[in-house]
């Protein structure tokens, strides 16, 4: 019987992207033979709590066959439940670390990539003020990489992005992150900005699923230009690869390790790059991201970092942001002590959500 916990994650500062700004996420947890698993659900891929408790209603309702079998089981899994990829990536998560604590192993070794260079994440400056965004920047100055988040003013963008420059000079790296918040026009004015600052490249500038306009833009921009929004599985790298240079893979849209591996399989034989990102999550789903590091180009997990109450402990990141993978079997992650008494049970809560008109609804 697997274990189902909820917990909020409280952020240190206002994290702001283009569509929205958080203080705090809802997070499912869920454990079982001493193996642990993150789901991360966000709603604009329609996903929440509420999905996640009813897909695991579903999925122990069922026989997963033999556990040790993770791909068979993730299989199963996908016929019974085929969207709500934040509740497979936790099953998927559990899975593994039961299966590599049970061979004694971490899972980058199980896996049979060990790393070969530094494995340096980037830390992201979300959207806010344009004071607010520098005094981030100026907390974040020991990070050898920074991540800005642009997307909803293209006049603050640019100039935000100038100052940023002027600030950190030029040795420090800087990636941006539009969010889909940019339309092509508003891309043909930063872009060249972007170049000129010496930005490494740009993700997601234009909507989801304008893959037309993202080919134009292709063809004129300067700088790499990697997919997010519109990459969830393996399935959506080729019909994206003739518009981009690189995917970001994220266990919370790829349903967990399994099919993960898979996307990096795929943008290899597509001819594109790789990144590595995340949701915001706990040092759990960041760690089990951590251990496909060695596999990717670059890499964006950084989540941990941003958060205030934390529960576990996993991928060790030095001051630059130079991930240590774990030494330990499994996902080699460790609850807080005293934590687990502030994990409600979701066993016993009620699934009522509440719409805006303030009608409860079942999941």
């Amino acid at each position: 019987m697997i274990t189902k916990y909820r917990y909020v994650l409280q952020l240190i500062d206002p994290f702001g992207i283009s569509r929205i700004t958080r203080t705090e996420e809802e997070r499912i947890y869920v454990t079982l033979d001493g193996a642990w698993g993150e789901a991360a659900p966000v709603s604009y891929y329609g996903e929440d709590e509420f999905t996640v408790r009813a897909a695991f209603e579903a999925l122990e309702a069922a026989d997963l066959g033999d556990l040790d079998l993770i791909e068979d089981v993730m299989a199963r899994a996908d016929a019974i439940v085929p969207q709500n990829r934040a509740a497979k990536a936790a099953l998927d998560m559990l899975l593994h670390d039961r299966l590599g604590k049970r061979l004694g192993i971490p899972l980058w070794k199980l896996f049979g990539r060990s790393p070969q260079r530094p494995l340096v994440t980037s830390f992201t400056i979300g959207i806010d003020s344009f004071d607010a965004m520098l005094e981030k920047t100026e907390r974040a100055a020991n990070f050898d990489i920074l991540k800005i988040k642009l997307g909803r003013d293209v006049e603050h963008d640019i100039k935000v992005m100038r100052e940023i420059r002027r600030r950190v000079g030029e040795r420090k790296t800087l990636r941006v992150d539009a969010n889909a918040g940019w339309t092509l026009n508003q891309a043909r004015r930063i872009v060249p900005v972007l170049a000129d600052l010496g930005v490494e490249y740009i993700e997601q500038p234009l909507p989801m699923g304008a893959l037309e306009e993202l080919a134009q833009l292709k063809n004129e921009c300067p700088l790499p230009i990697f997919l997010d929004e519109d990459i969830h599985t393996s399935r959506d790298i080729p019909r994206v690869a003739h518009a981009a240079d690189g995917v970001n893979i994220k266990l919370m849209k790829a349903g967990g390790l399994a099919e993960a591996r898979r996307m990096v399989a795929v943008a290899r034989a597509c001819g594109l790059q790789v990144m590595l990102g995340c949701m915001i999550e706990s040092s759990l789903g960041i760690t089990a991201a951590a251990h496909l590091a060695p596999t990717v180009d670059y890499i964006d997990l950084d989540a941990h970092l941003l958060i205030a109450n934390d529960p576990f402990t996993g991928v060790q990141t030095r001051a630059n942001g130079e991930l240590v993978l774990p030494s330990l079997p499994g996902l080699g992650v460790s609850l807080r002590e005293g934590f687990l008494e502030h994990f409600e049970d979701v066993e016993n809560t009620p699934m009522l959500r509440i719409d805006p008109g303030g009608a409860s609804a079942g999941a």
